[in-house]
């Protein structure tokens, strides 16, 4: 079983996402960013076990990073 895999059930392409970083400004020490989900992947060279992956859209800067599946969550819209 691949990293991730359980959790490419509960998204696709499109949906909108909420994932934490670490913050490295002010008292906090995470901060919560939003984007949109462009691509789902597995990523499997010159791993043992491949992992599942979204490139996401970053809503505030519009940078695409990639977000391991099992640490974004779906933000319910209208």
């Amino acid at each position: 079983m691949s990293l991730g895999e359980s959790y490419r059930k509960n998204f696709k392409i499109g949906d909108y996402v909420s994932w934490k970083v670490l913050n490295v400004e002010g008292n906090d020490y995470s901060r919560c960013l939003y984007g949109i989900i462009v691509e789902i992947f597995i990523y499997k060279e010159d791993l043992e076990r491949p992992v599942h992956y979204a490139r996401v859209l970053e809503n505030r800067t519009g940078i695409k990073t990639y977000i391991v599946l099992s640490c974004l969550t779906k933000v319910e819209t209208n």
